[in-house]
């Protein structure tokens, strides 16, 4: 048998097999599993820092004429949507001596935490809520700021009547719903529903199953940054949002880059880490993303818990 003399990443053989060549791809597939948002809107791959979509707008009607008489002519509207791409980055610094002495790489256990981070980010940002408060997105447009509402109630079957009431606003306005996302504990609300009449029979587990995975055919997601069923009633309570979620763009500029190094200074809450004068590195993940909706007041509901 060879023996490779040095081993290196150049050659499969000599440890190249060592070094995944989808690093990036792989955490990126992650992230729009994890996302509620960019797991139901639509993901575009996008070559710079501003993507424009052209919209069809129009509606042209028609009519019966006469033989001989003149034609109804109507006309016809574009209009655009424009995403811009905003930058996301996250940094964590290691010593010499962890990397060195460590049985397990942390780089490889802190990238899972580093891809549920851009994720609640950019959920939070696309909702415009984070863990249960309104925040100021830094996206060109969030869902939460839709103005169709619909009101949550109180009986056992009160989500699936106010997900059917905002499927029929959606519905009415010409557009075709496609998904649905809850509060994180919306899991244990579909399991504890039950009806005044039958307290026994959970409403949506039938046999006792497991919480759906549907309403309607709508796929269901959860995020953890809308409020909380559980929590107190209140006229900024959003505990879901419908939607056609086509209209959402999600425009990716740039896959997750990984870099490391051990020759910078790093100001970390103003303390300056320098890390070739003390044996440390620190690794940097980055991605580049803009999201956007269309027609956001017709193509999306939110579910308040007002009363």
């Amino acid at each position: 048998m060879a023996n490779a003399i040095p081993l290196l990443e150049g050659t499969d053989a000599s440890g190249g097999y060592l070094v995944r060549d989808t690093y990036g791809q792989t955490i990126q597939d992650g992230i729009l599993r994890e996302s509620a948002v960019m797991s139901l809107a639509r993901v575009d791959r996008v070559p710079g820092k501003r993507q424009r979509y052209s919209v069809y707008a129009g509606r042209p009607t028609a009519a019966f004429v006469s033989e001989g008489a003149a034609k109804p002519t109507t006309g016809a509207e574009f209009k655009e949507v424009v995403v811009n791409i905003k930058k996301i980055a996250s940094q964590v610094i290691y010593t010499e001596e962890l990397l060195e002495d460590a049985v397990e790489d942390p780089r490889v256990l802190v990238n899972a935490d580093v891809q549920a981070a851009i994720a609640d980010l950019i959920d939070a940002h696309a909702l415009g809520y984070a863990a249960g408060s309104a925040i100021t997105s830094s996206f060109d447009s969030y869902l939460t700021n839709t103005s169709q509402t619909v009101e949550l109630g109180s009986t056992g079957d009160a989500l699936a009547t106010a997900v059917s009431s905002a499927l029929t606003l959606i519905e009415g306005n010409g557009y075709n719903p496609t998904g649905i996302i809850l509060a994180s504990d919306g899991r244990g609300h579909l399991r504890d529903a039950r009806r005044a009449a039958e307290t026994t029979a959970p409403v949506y587990t039938a046999s006792y199953e497991r919480e759906p995975d549907t309403l309607y055919g709508n796929p269901i997601r959860y995020s953890s940054n809308l409020p909380k069923f559980s929590a107190t009633k209140a006229a900024t309570k959003i505990v879901g949002i419908v939607g056609d979620f086509t209209h959402a763009v999600a425009a990716m500029r740039r896959d997750i880059s990984v870099r490391t190094t051990d020759q910078a200074s790093v100001d970390v809450s103003g303390t300056v880490q320098h890390l070739w004068q003390q044996n440390k590195i620190a690794a940097q993940w980055e991605t580049r993303l803009g999201f956007q909706t269309h027609d956001l007041s017709k193509a999306f509901v939110i579910i308040k818990d007002a009363t």
